[in-house]
C-alpha cells in the first residue's frame, strides 16, 4: 500500500511545520539558507514523517541513509519514502515497498526541444500526436522522473533509455489542479492523504 501526503506549498506555516518535524528535519532546515527550496523540502519530510507514524515507527528513533545515487532510506525497517515539490505542490510518498513520486506543475517550457533531448520516439510522438503536447510532456515527464526514482538509479540513467508507455503496470499518474503526479511502485491501492488548510 502507499499512503501519498500532498499539500499546497503555504498551507501550513513554517512555525507550525517546525513544531511537526523530528530533530534531524530541524537540523537540517536550521543549517539551510532558508530558501523557497528548503522550506519545500522540510514540507516534504514533515509529511514524510507523518506518513512513517502511520507505518508504526517513531521517525526520531530511525536512522536514514543514501544510496550512491542519493535516494534516502531507512536502515533497517521495511518503510519506504520518496518526495517531490513543484510551484504547486508538495508530495511525499510512503509504503511498505520501493516508491517513486515526481510531481510537475504545468508551466511554459521548450517541450519540442525537451522531448527530442530526453524522450524516446514514441513517446515524442505522442506528444506531437496530443491536442495538448504540454500536458502530455508532463504526464510523461513524471512517469519517467519518478521511475528512475523508484529504481534509486535517478538521473544517472538516461531517461531516453527506456519508454513510459512499458510502465503501466506500476505506475499511476493522475492531476491535482495544475500539476501532474505519477507514482511508481505497488499502485494496486494508494490512499490520498491532503495536509495543510486551504487559504
Amino acid at each position: 500500500m502507499i499512503s501519498l501526503y500532498y499539500a499546497e506549498p503555504g498551507s501550513i506555516s513554517i512555525r507550525e511545520l517546525y513544531d511537526r518535524a523530528d530533530t534531524h528535519a530541524r537540523a537540517v532546515f536550521d543549517d539551510s539558507n532558508k530558501d523557497l527550496r528548503s522550506y519545500l523540502s522540510f514540507f516534504c519530510r514533515v509529511m514524510t514523517d507523518v506518513g512513517i507514524a502511520e507505518f508504526g515507527a517513531d521517525p526520531e528513533n530511525l536512522t536514514f541513509s543514501k544510496n550512491e545515487h542519493g535516494k534516502e532510506y531507512i536502515n533497517n525497517r521495511n518503510i519506504f519514502f520518496n518526495v517531490s515539490h513543484t510551484s504547486g505542490l508538495v508530495c511525499s510518498a510512503v509504503s511498505d515497498s520501493e516508491v517513486g513520486v515526481d510531481c510537475e506543475t504545468l508551466r511554459e517550457i521548450d517541450w519540442q526541444a525537451l522531448s527530442e533531448r530526453y524522450f524516446t520516439r514514441r513517446e515524442c510522438e505522442a506528444i506531437n500526436a496530443s491536442p495538448e503536447p504540454v500536458c502530455e510532456f508532463f504526464r510523461i515527464w513524471t512517469k519517467k522522473e519518478s521511475y528512475v526514482k523508484y529504481t534509486g538509479e535517478g538521473f544517472s540513467r538516461p531517461l531516453p533509455s527506456f519508454d513510459s508507455s512499458e510502465l503501466d503496470a506500476i505506475q499511476a499518474t493522475f492531476r491535482i489542479g495544475n500539476t501532474f503526479v505519477t507514482v511508481t511502485g505497488d499502485v494496486s491501492h494508494i490512499r490520498f492523504i491532503k495536509e495543510g488548510k486551504n487559504k
